[in-house]
């Protein structure tokens, strides 16, 4: 999950070899006219989307009128890390559309349509419609606010497509709206019980959902060396430590996809000193919807709050 990990990938010969492959696949159908329009043989509109949730959100919109497909379809695939093949190249070289996260946390997704000079194909980067910049937090879809945005922004995409379906485009981006309100509502909620308290975070993972809470993450720079994989300063563990020995933060935030001895040694701590610990994941757990994922992230933060309240 760490930017060291993601630049070793890219410098092994197999990410060469992979982007010289895609880059290949860019000239040959260019070469050959294939054009990427809206009308395909089965005459739908053709999304690649490199995570499941942005997917997710498409297919809601288009029903029937559309072709989704992820990239990244497993919660074990590191999408930081990943290397495209000429599998992929062919799906975004045929899509009307392609959706990414930005902020350097899919950048081979840039490979890959950069190769593909011919195309025509729309690329909505999230990380833009959110007014982001490199180097901001890339965990864009725990703040509850992203994917209303991400909605809206596909269903006037889809119906400049295919006009003809655009109110059907709005009706099913409505309906699944609908179904998103629920986390902005809670997450305003818990922020009017927050009180503006410490919590620390084994990764920033989190973070923007914690923002959205209220809280204030006081761990930023551990934090930031776990995402990286490497060992936070002796400073920054004795900090942490006596923030967690001292009750000075109000829970420790663990992603439970990225593990180390010295996160699961304050995981450990935290127990002892009876600090709740709220356990994340990076990537969507499968046989889970979007929604269902975040509110039980977000209902962890909502038990805490409602057993302080009773204390």
């Amino acid at each position: 999950m760490s930017r060291l990990q993601r630049a070793k990938h890219i410098l092994r010969w197999r990410g060469v070899f992979a982007v010289l492959a895609i880059l290949m696949v860019g000239i040959i159908l260019s070469g050959c006219g294939t054009v990427t329009t809206t009308k395909h043989a089965d005459n739908r509109i053709h999304v690649v989307a490199t995570l499941g949730f942005y997917g997710a959100a498409a297919q809601a919109i288009l029903g029937d009128r559309g072709q989704v497909t992820t990239v990244i379809n497993s919660p074990s695939i590191d999408a930081e890390s990943y290397e495209p093949d000429v599998k992929t190249a062919k799906l975004v070289a045929k899509a009307d559309v392609v959706v990414e996260n930005g902020l350097g946390y899919d950048s081979w997704m840039d490979r890959v349509v950069s190769a593909n000079d011919a195309a025509t194909t729309k690329t909505l980067t999230i990380g833009t419609l959110m007014g982001k910049k490199t180097g901001d937090n890339p965990h864009l879809w725990t703040d509850p606010t992203t994917m209303v945005k991400v909605t809206r922004h596909l269903v006037t995409q889809f119906s400049k497509l295919e006009p003809s379906h655009a109110a059907a485009f709005k009706r099913r981006g409505a309906a699944y709206e609908q179904q998103l309100k629920a986390l902005p509502q809670l997450t305003q909620k818990l922020a009017r019980h927050s009180h503006g308290q410490q919590v620390a975070v084994s990764e920033p993972v989190f973070d923007l959902a914690l923002e959205a809470m209220g809280y204030r993450v006081s761990d930023s720079h551990f934090a930031q060396s776990i995402e990286e994989d490497s060992d936070p300063t002796p400073a920054d563990i004795t900090k942490l430590q006596g923030q967690i020995k001292r009750h000075e933060i109000a829970f420790f935030v663990e992603n439970t996809q990225n593990t180390s001895k010295n996160v699961t040694a304050m995981v450990n701590l935290a127990k002892r000193y009876d600090i709740p610990v709220v356990k994340v994941t990076e990537t969507m757990p499968v046989h889970q919807s979007y929604r269902t994922w975040m509110l039980k992230q977000y209902q962890q933060v909502q038990r805490i709050q409602a057993k302080e309240g009773q204390s």
